[in-house]
């Protein structure tokens, strides 16, 4: 298996909606003091590597909505 983890300054629900379309991934989610610790693992035989999931957490940790436009 492969793993990467981080904690994100998001909410668990939200996260959960942004990782759903993503096929053959495993999501472990835990509230972690300002933040939720995620982590993402896939098989080996996946064809993704730990440089596609650390892609995932990047996108992940990005704003999704702007406070004021």
């Amino acid at each position: 298996m492969i793993e990467v983890s981080r904690t994100l300054m998001k909410s668990e629900p939200e996260l959960v909606e942004l990782v759903e379309g993503v096929e053959g991934l495993e999501v472990t989610m835990a509230v972690k003091g300002f933040g939720t610790r995620v982590e993402l693992r896939v098989s080996e035989d996946s064809g993704l590597g730990e440089p596609d999931l650390e892609a995932i957490l990047d996108r992940l940790a990005e704003p999704q909505r702007r406070p004021f436009s």
